[in-house]
């Protein structure tokens, strides 16, 4: 009866441990990272199987003139902070910068010296029937010390979205 036990502390011990690691992943860049603010570039679709979302094409996801870099490449992203508060790319590498404030991302896919970037953050859901601007956006993410960010907010004109949903009535 004590080895049954023991079995099953030991079980529920290691899919604890398993859950809090995915947990403290996915909340690090939230405890650690600094907040900044990314010009983008929103589409609205909508998808039967995903529901309704965002699609958010970040003005640093198309890097021009950028050498040496392939399709699955990792790519720090430099960014400086312009004077509407605005984080824009100020330079690229292929190694995590020492210092300086940098955003990770994969490149997607190439064409000459041109790169497509995703950063992990292109895709912002929201419940259906959704009323929100779709003009002037831009998203305040926190970004860790890897370079890997989070969305934690959308901005419309530099003030918080407040996204407004219809009411919905299940006889209709």
């Amino acid at each position: 009866m004590k080895k049954e036990y023991l079995g099953l502390i030991i079980v529920i011990t290691i899919v604890l441990i398993v859950a809090i690691t995915f947990i403290i992943y996915n909340q690090w860049p939230y405890m650690t990272g600094q907040k900044i603010v990314l010009a983008t570039r929103p589409v609205d679709p909508f998808d039967p199987f995903q529901g309704q979302y965002m699609q958010i094409a970040y003005e640093i996801s198309n890097i021009e003139d950028a050498k040496g870099f392939n399709e699955k490449d990792t790519i720090y992203v430099i960014l400086k902070e312009d004077e509407k508060n605005v984080w824009r790319k100020d330079g690229i590498s292929a190694s995590k910068p020492s210092s300086g404030d940098y955003i990770k991302g994969i490149v997607k896919s190439t064409y000459g010296n041109n790169l497509r970037i995703e950063y992990g953050i292109e895709q912002y859901f929201f419940q259906r029937d959704a009323k929100m601007p779709t003009t002037n956006i831009t998203i305040e993410v926190i970004v860790a010390r890897s370079g890997r960010a989070k969305i934690v907010q959308l901005l419309h004109n530099g003030e918080p979205i407040d996204i407004q949903y219809e009411k919905f009535d299940i006889r209709a």
